[in-house]
């Protein structure tokens, strides 16, 4: 019952910052504005939370393992540490590396050459697709 409850809250104030970021200027593809991303974020919470409360069991909670959330924590800092630093492509590849280290699977070397494609696709994405261009690898 108590976590259902947390399922709720979590709804809700998801909901608000839902209705309060439809304030917010949603601008143009190549040039969002501030509302596109917390809209997609307090959205994602509403679904996930109602998903939760519908489907959701009386389940025994899992115990916390540190280790997913720290690699996924630290991909996050070092895609935003590394990014301006030394472009797009090896920033992506590093915080991909840095969130795949969090599971217990092995085969990195099919991994790396996903994360190089996936990076390459990203950065020609930004660049062609959107009209944003970003330095694929800065020298120097």
């Amino acid at each position: 019952m108590r976590r259902d409850l947390l399922w709720l809250v979590l709804a809700v104030l998801g909901g608000v910052a839902f209705v309060v970021a439809l304030g917010f200027r949603m601008g143009t593809v190549s040039n969002i504005g501030s509302a596109v991303y917390p809209l997609m974020l307090s959205g994602t919470i509403v679904l996930i939370s109602g998903y939760a409360l519908l489907a959701g069991g009386d389940a025994a909670s899992k115990p916390f393992d540190v280790r997913p959330f720290g690699a996924i924590v630290s991909a996050v800092l070092l895609f935003v540490l590394l990014v301006e630093r030394v472009g797009l492509v090896p920033a992506v590849v590093v915080s991909m590396v840095a969130a795949y280290a969090g599971q217990s699977e092995g085969g990195y070397l099919s991994f790396l050459v996903y994360a190089g494609l996936f990076a390459l696709g990203t950065w020609l994405l930004f660049s062609f697709v959107l009209g944003l261009p970003l330095p694929a690898v800065k020298v120097g």
